[in-house]
């Protein structure tokens, strides 16, 4: 079976005498270079490293860039809460981008929201121009890759203000780009992104707690009232109290098969008469899946439409468990506190956050559609055997290799 196109990357040539000599002396000239060059631009970008964390009280304003899909905006919620709670009067930006700001807003700890919205770094250089007018403090770089680009965005955002992401020291002197570099206390795999993230924002900033936060959210109130009208109105049609939510769309490489959620809504639907399932996929699927779930005819499945993030929100918020192979509905789940079944490529720093969960694996190399339907039965099963008190975080992980 043919691996999944998580990255396209240029295979590197094999010599069966070791690398030639000229190939060598270019590598080092070009490593070389690349230390000049990364040095002569920390010197462009005025960079002043620090190294002790800055007392709360000296710091008026943050800036926070998170310009990269919606789960990542979902887990760096905690940073700008920490903050407006041990200093409400610090002013707080969020920088995103058309993928992940309608998650935003109407949250009422952000100040000011920038569309981050970009295809080169020369569009930076003009949507920074509106971000530079408050003169940030503080500028976290919530994306950790592409250090050399983002310390430029950085820059670009606050000329003269501390720029911080996360990262090791190297030769090179990535370094060098930021007022501070902040190295994980563990590997990058084995810590939650969200504590990651929390974890930079005390290592800039003298934070009088080291408690790590789950994510939070706050949505349009007319909006939570509309959508859980809509959801009463179900559980009185079906004389229910409580619904699973089944969501059944993600990238292509992530989903599940249609049979298979066809198979488990009806597995739930048998043996748990106490539930409504309630169906949910992307707005564009809306009219194939509720064909699909009109001829399946099961008992009391519903589809259940969400036009935007909010309505999903409201979903969850209100739901008894969590059905999904969409990382995005892992970090919305997390964030609501609501026990999840989840599926995942590999276990790592994006897995569910302080909530009981079951994580499904597929066989290495091998895509979410591989997953046999007994595994997730199994683990719908577990979740709802067990009583959730709102304390209970622990998580399962299942390989389907072993």
């Amino acid at each position: 079976m043919p691996q999944p196109q998580h990255y396209k990357y240029r295979p590197q040539k094999e010599y069966a005498n070791g690398i030639p000599w000229y190939k060598e002396v270019v590598r080092r000239v070009e490593k070389f270079n690349k230390i000049l060059f990364l040095r002569l631009l920390g010197k462009l970008l005025k960079i002043h490293p620090i190294t002790d964390p800055i007392p709360l009280a000296q710091v008026s304003s943050v800036l926070i860039i998170r310009y990269d899909a919606l789960g990542d905006m979902i887990v760096t919620t905690p940073l700008w809460r920490i903050l407006k709670r041990f200093k409400p009067s610090i002013k707080i930006g969020v920088a995103g981008s058309f993928k992940n700001l309608d998650l935003l807003r109407d949250d009422t700890d952000i100040d000011f929201l920038y569309d981050y919205t970009a295809s080169s770094l020369r569009d930076f250089f003009e949507i920074s121009q509106e971000t530079r007018k408050q003169h940030w403090d503080v500028v976290l770089m919530g994306n950790f890759n592409q250090k050399t680009r983002n310390s430029i965005i950085s820059r670009l955002a606050s000329p003269k203000g501390i720029t911080a992401t996360v990262g090791s020291k190297n030769i090179e002197g990535h370094q060098k780009l930021f007022t501070k570099l902040v190295q994980l206390p563990q590997p990058m795999n084995e810590m939650p992104m969200t504590a990651q993230l929390q974890y930079l924002l005390r290592a800039v900033i003298k934070i009088p707690d080291a408690n790590v936060e789950r994510p939070s959210l706050i949505i349009d109130g007319d909006i939570e009232a509309e959508v859980h009208n809509r959801i009463k109105n179900i559980l009185a049609d079906t004389r229910c109290e409580k619904y699973i939510v089944l969501n059944i769309d993600a990238p292509a490489f992530k989903k599940w098969t249609m049979a298979n959620n066809i198979a488990l809504a009806k597995f739930i639907s048998d043996q748990y008469p106490q539930f409504v399932i309630m169906i949910t996929s992307l707005p564009e699927n809306k009219e194939v899946t509720e064909e699909i779930l009109i001829k399946s005819n099961i008992q009391r499945v519903r589809y259940f439409s969400t036009p935007d993030i909010q309505a999903m929100i409201v979903l969850i918020r209100n739901s008894s468990v969590v059905i999904t192979p969409d990382t995005s509905i892992v970090h919305l789940t997390s964030a609501e506190n609501k026990p999840i079944v989840a599926f995942f490529l590999s276990a790592g720093e994006w897995l569910p956050f302080m909530v009981p969960s079951y994580v499904i694996l597929p066989k290495k190399g091998e895509q979410i559609s591989s997953i046999p339907f007994e595994k997730v039965r199994d683990g719908v099963a577990v979740m709802l055997s067990e009583e959730y008190d709102g304390t209970n975080y622990s998580t399962t992980i299942v390989h389907c290799d072993k």
